[in-house]
């Protein structure tokens, strides 16, 4: 076997968490082909298939995810040295990547990231929408903000920030008998908000709207296009007059908002000034919120 080259980690690295040549060679800067000349090294040299593809997505091997973990924790001693030696740990300065769900991302953390850029001119923060829970063990994110406790990474620091707490929205233009409900896809129906929404709909014989969507970005946007009426965080619904609350005062659903931090990233002032805005942005969301 060959020495292995230590640069072939980074696009071990790249492809696990992207779970794609594509997606990889976006993360790095390079072509695709690249990616696959360098994995196909990295195989060559290690004697062994890291990679196999399960469901259109590329997932490590038992050897590959073995590699995988040693190159985290090679990616993070070095991250470690870098700051240690550059100071980085001490400066809100750089990169920090966010992830929550996009109807989060949209109308709490957008609005209050004014605030945050003016605070730290030399912070860049990298904010994805996504209704998937991204992982923090992988590196696709630095810290996230969850609407549920997590069970899953363990390793991760994880604290309850707040909640949502969920009413029934429909145009205020319609009366709320002529909506039909709209509701999240199979795929989803294990959401609170699905299993009470079909609960309701079942009990009072009415019907379901023709179109189900995947998240509630999308579900906002349907209830405002007059499609429908349905579970919405109050403190979004209540800030949008063309909305009307429908639910006489009920709180039919409530989700926990859990902030979650990889451990080896807590004392970096960057990351810690992140937490510390998402902290306050959701405080402020909810003093917002109408009783």
């Amino acid at each position: 076997m060959r020495e292995l080259d230590w640069d072939d980690l980074r696009f071990v690295l790249a492809v696990a968490r992207e779970a794609s040549l594509a997606g990889a060679a976006r993360r790095l800067g390079v072509n695709e082909s690249t990616v696959a000349r360098r994995i196909a090294q990295a195989e060559r040299r290690l004697g062994a298939r890291l990679f196999e593809r399960l469901r259109g997505n590329l997932q490590p091997t038992e050897g590959g995810a073995i590699v995988v973990a040693g190159a985290e924790r090679i990616e993070l001693e070095a991250q470690a040295l870098e700051r240690r030696v550059a100071g980085a740990d001490q400066t809100v300065a750089g990169t920090v990547r966010v992830t929550s769900v996009p109807i989060v991302v949209n109308h709490v953390l957008l609005p209050a990231l004014p605030a945050l850029i003016e605070a730290h001119p030399q912070l860049h923060l990298e904010l994805i929408a996504e209704p998937r829970d991204l992982s923090l063990t992988r590196r696709e994110a630095d810290l996230a903000l969850r609407l549920a406790r997590p069970t899953r990474e363990t390793r991760a620091f994880a604290r309850r920030v707040g909640r949502l707490d969920y009413a029934v929205y429909g145009l205020a233009s319609r009366r709320p008998d002529t909506l039909p409900w709209i509701t999240y896809e199979d795929s989803m129906s294990d959401l609170p908000q699905a299993r009470w929404i079909a609960d309701t709909a079942s009990r009072e014989a009415q019907a379901l709207a023709q179109v189900r969507v995947s998240d509630a970005e999308t579900l906002l946007q349907s209830v405002k296009a007059g499609l429908g009426r349905s579970l919405l965080p109050v403190a979004i619904g209540a800030q949008d007059p063309t909305l009307v609350r429908q639910d006489e005062g009920l709180i039919p659903v409530t989700r926990e908002l859990w902030l979650m931090v990889h451990p080896e990233l807590r004392k970096l002032a960057r990351v810690g000034a992140v937490a510390d805005w998402l902290t306050s942005a959701i405080a402020g969301m909810q003093d917002a919120t109408p009783a």
